[in-house]
């Protein structure tokens, strides 16, 4: 693997935003629901051309692209950078990474400025509406929604900005299949009730194994994982649209919202299921442990799957002890699953001509031919190929991709989050699940649970009821 220069400085300072892993929210879209690849499709070829005079500079250099990623373990381990090199010798380039710990924060500072890299994850801080002030478009829609699953995630007025990297399947949990089946648990649960349950005879068969594992230590996204349940239990593609229209409080007992986090609640209440000290947990630590069965179970987005199973395998264990499966909850029986782009992918608007081809041809690359997406066991873009093989227990679930919001509504439910300061996705202090995760390791009981659902209903709705875009949808 030939030696690539590290690109200078990290900004330190940022603003307050989501992390990384929570970047799959309610910014939905509208893709098929057939399967998708694994990565290692070559049925998509970049359409530019492969001349190499095409990629140098004016005075016949080679050019080189800057990519700004949030997947610091992969350029730290070099494997980006390996995976990278077929891109340098088809294109005679050379591709330059540049990764972040809090990618959304550092980059969203970086954009007040013209030098944010070539290509870039585009950070969920970009307003769907300000995409073209940042980004070089890609397309129209009605031209790559055939080609790209989530085309429309960072989409405006038609034209398409971005691309996902990668996408995964939501509402699902990690869990030790050994674990499980030697605790005697043959069917998978299908309720909240089943699924605790569930963890209490694997504490019974196993005293010193953690049925679940919290993570809470670092629950600025750790407790994200929670909320990509939702749209998931909710087995309804238009689920946020409809609360707005419907104008619904967001925690309804019976509902997607409330059932997930209520179940959160009650596994957080018993100490016995969880680790002795969610104050002082591992999130590093936890891949281990679960690897080895000391942990059993997980809520952590598909994305992770292929992380416990590297560790198995550099620990000697068995990686195939790892699996994925929905979560416990069904709406008239049947369960559902939501599928999602993580982090797309965007063309910097301020890089000169030659190397926003560059980009676009990058982009195009790493979707159809890197691997990237086979390696980390993600659900590849393109569409009308196999799903990660990992994803086996959903096979009787029914998956869909959440409907974008109409128009005039696009942008609401966030902004209702936002300035209500509930926090859906956010890990600061004041937002809900925090509070509820405390209220729960302190033992308040259902009194406090309540306590928590009334003040977030309290402050989403008066928020709601004066957003004067929603106001003006319903007319």
């Amino acid at each position: 693997m030939k030696a690539k220069r590290i690109l200078a400085g990290i900004l330190a300072a940022s603003a307050a935003v989501s992390l990384a892993a929570c970047s799959s929210n309610s910014t939905s879209s509208t893709g098929t629901t057939s399967s998708t690849s694994t990565g290692d499709t070559s049925s998509t070829e970049s359409n530019a051309s492969t001349d190499a005079s095409s990629t140098e500079t004016p005075s016949g250099e080679k050019l080189t692209l800057k990519v700004l990623t949030h997947r610091t373990d992969r350029k730290d381990d070099g494997s980006l950078d390996a995976m990278t090199d077929a891109f340098e010798e088809k294109y005679n380039c050379t591709v330059e990474y540049q990764a972040f710990k809090d990618y959304a924060g550092d980059v969203s500072t970086m954009m007040n400025t013209k030098e944010y890299g070539d290509v870039l994850m585009i950070p969920d801080t970009v307003k769907l509406a300000d995409l073209s002030s940042f980004f070089e478009p890609l397309g129209s829609y009605d031209e790559l929604k055939d080609k790209y699953r989530w085309a429309d995630q960072k989409m405006y007025d038609g034209t398409v900005y971005g691309l996902a990297h990668v996408g995964t399947v939501a509402g699902g949990i990690c869990y030790n299949k050994r674990v499980w089946k030697e605790a005697g648990i043959t069917t998978l649960p299908k309720t909240a009730e089943e699924f605790i349950a569930d963890l209490k005879l694997i504490k019974e068969k196993f005293p010193d194994t953690i049925p679940y594992y919290t993570n809470y230590k670092d629950g600025s996204w750790t407790l994200c994982q929670w909320c990509s349940l939702v749209i998931s239990a909710s087995g309804n593609p238009n689920y946020e649209t409809d609360k707005l229209t419907k104008k619904e409080d967001l925690l309804v007992e019976g509902d997607a919202y409330y059932n997930v986090f209520k179940m959160m609640y009650d596994i957080f209440s018993d100490s016995s299921l969880i680790e002795g000290d969610p104050i002082s947990s591992d999130w590093e630590g936890s891949k281990l442990m679960i690897a080895k069965g000391e942990v059993a179970t997980m809520t952590m987005g598909s994305w992770a799957v292929s992380q416990f199973k590297q560790i198995a395998e550099e620990n000697g264990l068995n990686p195939d002890d790892i699996a994925y499966m929905p979560a416990p909850f069904s709406k008239d029986g049947k369960q559902y699953a939501q599928t999602s782009a993580d982090y797309c992918m965007g063309v910097n608007k301020n890089s000169d001509d030659a190397h926003k081809d560059l980009g676009k041809k990058y982009i195009e690359w790493f979707i159809a031919e890197s691997g990237f997406s086979k390696a980390e066991g993600g659900v590849n873009a393109l569409q009308g190929s196999e799903m990660p093989d990992y994803l086996t227990d959903f096979a009787d679930c029914e998956l869909f991709t959440a409907t974008p919001a109409p128009e005039g509504l696009v942008g609401v439910w966030n902004a209702i989050d936002k300035e209500s300061e509930v926090g859906i996705w956010d890990g600061d202090a004041a937002n809900f699940k925090l509070q509820m995760a405390e209220a729960a390791f302190a033992a308040k009981g259902d009194a406090g649970f309540k306590e928590i659902v009334d003040a977030v209903n309290a402050k989403w709705n008066a928020t709601r009821d004066a957003n004067a875009d929603l106001a003006a949808y319903l007319g």
